[in-house]
């Protein structure tokens, strides 16, 4: 967008830019100079002639101001083109009756200068042609030869070209402030959106992580504060007719609570970029599963091909996405036997299968920890399947890519 900014403003048609009362004082002046200039050094003329040249005189001041401002607002190159048409009229008439004495023919060159401000460079040099011709044409009457018609062209071109390179000059430094202001305002609404932008993205940023967090904290302590629950239940159950067993129980817990500080340590070291224990992640599920044969779960873990390694983030997705399906079978799925299958014999993924023998479910959305694992794994552009039923158990199986 800010590349299109700019070129609009680079390529931004030809448009004449506002002239104000300074202007119009300085064409009324030069207008009037000539004709000071004129009458100074005429003999003598009849009243009809000076009164013509005094009606026009008027009129093409009139013209000059009024009728400039009013064509430059129409913004028209045809109304440009009939208004200097109509000047070049009236100033070869003056020009003529007044016998071209004095410095006359100077009250052309202020159409000169309107010429840069109205009209793009061809139609100016048309302009400014028709000026010299009207010269020519209104002074060879009275010079008899075109001789001094010539003589006296010098003068008049060295004004028209002064004049034109002056105003062009003009011209362009306001063509330049006016660009530098577009520029200025186009950044300024640029610098606008991007705030807005960066304030999206911070919002975007804090979401993902309170989201990353929320994963953690439901799929780690979560966990193995369910475990721990379950552990405690049981030995309160059988602590008065199996004391025994009710201290293996809380055995249980107590070993489960320890892991939960493990993890939560894991947590904290993931987060400062410190580097995770050495366990692999075979050994992580592994170390899971001997929590649910102490749950009276029954588990098995399949490693097929040989194990290696994949990025930090898909073996903690896998690994979290493990302990939430075990979590689940031992406390909802009622199940006998659960079995884990680890594959490694695609070069570019790892597929984890966890099925169990339970009652399974007949809705399975809205959950957290499903839904955390989906996160996971589209986030590393992976693929989740579920197939669960009444009464036909739960089978989850996530697809990495390497």
């Amino acid at each position: 967008k800010n590349q299109d900014a700019i070129i609009l403003v680079v390529n931004r048609p030809f448009r004449p830019f506002q002239t104000g009362s300074d202007a119009d004082l300085a064409f009324a002046v030069v207008v009037l100079a000539s004709y000071f200039t004129t009458f100074s050094v005429m003999q003598t003329t009849s009243l009809g002639p000076l009164l013509w040249m005094i009606s026009l005189g008027v009129a093409y001041i009139a013209v000059g101001i009024y009728g400039y401002a009013f064509v430059i607002r129409s913004g028209s190159t045809n109304l440009y083109l009939v208004y200097f048409t109509v000047q070049l009229l009236l100033g070869g008439l003056i020009i003529y009756l007044g016998k071209g004495v004095g410095y006359n023919a100077m009250v052309l060159l202020p159409l000169a200068g309107q010429s840069v401000v109205l009209l793009p460079r061809n139609l100016r040099m048309i302009v400014n042609a028709g000026m010299i011709l009207t010269y020519g044409i209104a002074m060879n009457p009275l010079a008899n030869t075109w001789a001094m018609v010539w003589a006296g062209l010098p003068l008049f071109l060295a004004g028209q070209i002064f004049i034109v390179v002056f105003t062009q000059m003009a011209v362009n430094e306001e063509k330049a402030r006016s660009e530098v202001e577009d520029l200025v305002q186009e950044l300024e609404a640029v610098n606008h959106r991007l705030r807005e932008y960066a304030m999206q993205v911070e919002e975007l940023a804090i979401t993902k992580e309170r989201n990353r967090l929320a994963r953690e904290i439901h799929d780690g302590l979560g966990h193995y504060l369910t475990t721990i629950h379950m552990q405690i239940q049981a030995a309160r159950a059988v602590m008065q007719r199996d004391p025994k067993k009710a201290s293996d129980a809380l055995g249980a817990a107590q070993s489960q609570s320890q892991e939960a500080l493990l993890d939560v340590r894991r947590s904290v070291a993931a987060l400062r970029d410190l580097p995770g224990n050495s366990l692999s992640l075979q050994e992580e599920i592994a170390r899971m599963l001997r929590g649910c044969e102490n749950s009276g779960v029954h588990s098995d873990l399949k490693i097929i091909g040989d194990p290696r390694m994949f990025s930090p983030q898909a073996m903690l997705t896998v690994y979290r996405a493990a302990q939430e399906a075990i979590n689940n079978t031992v406390k909802h799925a009622h199940a006998y036997r659960v079995l884990v299958t680890l594959d490694y014999t695609k070069p570019d993924q790892l597929n984890l299968v966890i099925e169990d023998d339970g009652v399974g479910a007949e809705n399975i959305e809205g959950g957290f920890g499903l839904m955390g694992i989906r996160e996971r794994v589209h986030f590393l552009n992976g693929q989740v399947s579920i197939k669960t039923g009444p009464g036909s158990g739960f089978r989850l199986e996530v697809c990495i890519p390497g």
